[in-house]
């Protein structure tokens, strides 16, 4: 989106610096501005290009969605906590594709986080249904460019009471 097309989106907004993989290390990611504030903001930005989002408001959590190809393993899906958490918390589990849904469900059970998705202390709980529909998409992605894939990685996966929306991503082709 251009500062103008962002006219048209409900704030709060998300600006985002394009051509990093890691936009927060690089102050390329600004949350929670109002239309007033993005022209600021964009000159403040690393990046000569960026994006302009509706912010994903009420997330239960974020997660960390990636598949690798493994030269010994094949196709190899990582799950986990995501956002700033996924270095902090090194809470992932892993499974080789094809992974069933059952399989991925079970996954998210395994995760330390599984608290917090399931709505901790009274809290609202994510949309496991909506978590999983989101990784079998990227596992059927993953499948179908299997022969040209390095790697696919959804970061964070936003997860609410009725959603779960892909944030940002990351996709590098493999150069064989």
């Amino acid at each position: 989106k251009t500062l103008e097309d962002a006219a048209n989106l409900r704030s709060p907004l998300v600006l985002k610096g394009l051509g990093l993989a890691h936009k927060t290390e690089a102050g390329a990611v600004r949350l929670s501005l109002e239309h007033g504030d993005l022209a600021g903001a964009i000159a403040d930005l690393p990046t000569p290009e960026f994006m302009i989002e509706e912010m994903v408001a009420n997330a239960v959590a974020e997660l960390l969605v990636s598949v690798v190809a493994d030269p010994v393993c094949g196709l190899m899906l990582t799950i986990g906590a995501g956002g700033v958490l996924a270095e902090l918390l090194d809470d992932t589990v892993h499974l080789l594709l094809p992974a069933s849904r059952n399989s991925v469900k079970q996954s998210l059970t395994q995760l330390r986080i599984a608290k917090i998705l399931n709505g901790h202390r009274g809290q609202p709980a994510a949309d496991v249904d909506e978590i999983v529909a989101a990784v079998m998409a990227l596992q059927s992605y993953a499948l179908a460019n299997a022969a040209d894939l390095a790697e696919v990685e959804i970061n964070p996966l936003i997860c609410t009471t009725t959603h779960a929306v892909a944030a940002d991503a990351l996709i590098r082709i493999s150069h064989e």
